[in-house]
């Protein structure tokens, strides 16, 4: 087989003259080329010593400079590296060459948090979420209890839509002083098979040089569904069992505490399922819930409500969520009155509101 670390002909020369390399390291740089919103993919190993004779394969007799791109020619085709240590300087690859890969840590799709705005107090109802997070809290911020064997570990927010279980980890990122991890399950899937178990292996690892750490990983059910759905995609298997391995701590993870977020847990796989040692359901707001929500919201607008009947409000809304009643209802009344140069707002950009939000969901019903 001919591979790229034969000599061209201008090389030939030179390669005679050459010194023998010693030392030479490299990092991964991708593909030359992308095709759409394709990403190349992010190579390490965990056998430096296999990676040496595999690249002493294909590139023996080569000489290189620092800078130099050097392009896999056997498991990864047109993958580039560059030379980013040479010693000595302009030398030749030969058998005895040490080559090592330097690739730095990526947490790739994961937003790692270190303040958020989002309080418990903007939080209405939830009361069994908000004593979860306040466990969590206590221990994150207690190493010896932390380190035992009782300290919380996997977590499931479910419920509706809108009914704050994304803000309820925001929040718990403003009350802790510990790193957390906020991401969406969604990012996980990569271009390549493999991609999603590297992403979650680095997520993971990450975290562990940050704990103690939350990680939140957000609309769970995009990834981790029953066994019969993962078919859809052949990777999701694999990142579902990668996920599995790290959430029951095969390798060392105490310090780290994983919450997951779903509206829909009866479609998740049942081993997932089954890791969550706590699971805590977000609600629909109930009367006086919807009625703190619309006045905690309303005292926040720019523009003031007048003379408003709050309580007739909340009777027309029963099973709307908060995000709801914030969006259709107070964020298009305040958006009616920008419209329209209003000083004021009152019941009739809110019956406005109210009637465009009702038309809305009785077409969502029509059509679904």
């Amino acid at each position: 087989m001919e591979h790229q670390s034969k000599i061209k002909p201008k090389q030939e020369a030179f390669a005679k003259t050459a010194s023998k390399m010693n030392r030479l390291v490299l990092t991964p740089v991708g593909y030359p080329l992308k095709a759409g919103d394709d990403s190349s993919p992010y190579l390490s190993t965990d056998d430096p010593s296999l990676f040496q004779h595999y690249a002493r394969s294909q590139w023996i007799g080569l000489v290189v400079e620092k800078g130099n791109f050097l392009f896999d020619s056997l498991l990864f085709p047109d993958y580039a590296f560059r030379a980013i240590t040479v010693e000595p300087k302009n030398s030749q690859i030969t058998k005895n060459t040490q080559i090592f890969l330097y690739s730095e840590q990526k947490v790739d799709p994961a937003n790692k948090v270190s303040q958020q705005h989002t309080t418990f107090a903007e939080i209405v109802g939830q009361q069994n979420a908000k004593e979860k997070c306040q466990i969590i809290s206590k221990f994150l911020s207690n190493k010896e209890l932390m380190k035992s064997h009782w300290a919380p570990k996997n977590i499931l927010f479910w419920g509706p839509p809108g009914n704050g279980k994304t803000m309820m980890a925001k929040a718990l990122s403003h009350n802790i002083k510990s790193s957390i991890f906020l991401i969406k399950a969604s990012d996980l899937l990569g271009v390549y098979v493999g991609d999603g178990a590297r992403k979650i292996k680095n997520l993971y690892a990450e975290a562990r040089r940050s704990a103690p750490a939350v990680i939140f990983i957000d609309e769970l059910d995009s990834i981790a569904l029953k066994r019969n759905y993962q078919s859809i995609r052949g990777d999701v298997v694999e990142l579902v069992s990668t996920l599995l391995g790290e959430m029951d701590g095969i390798d060392t993870n105490q310090g780290i505490i994983t919450v997951g977020s779903t509206n829909q847990p009866k479609i998740l796989d049942s081993a997932i399922l089954s890791r969550f040692e706590d699971l805590i359901e977000f609600k629909d707001p109930n009367h006086f819930e919807r009625r703190e929500i619309l006045d905690l919201y309303a005292n926040l607008s720019p523009i003031p409500f007048i003379e408003i009947s709050w309580d007739l409000i909340v009777q027309q809304t029963a099973h709307w969520s908060g995000r709801d009643l914030k969006e259709k209802i107070i964020k298009s009344a305040i958006h009616y009155a920008v419209l329209y140069d209003r000083t004021r707002i009152t019941m009739k950009e809110l019956n406005d509101s109210l009637l465009k939000a009702n038309i809305f969901n009785e077409n969502l019903t029509y059509y679904s």
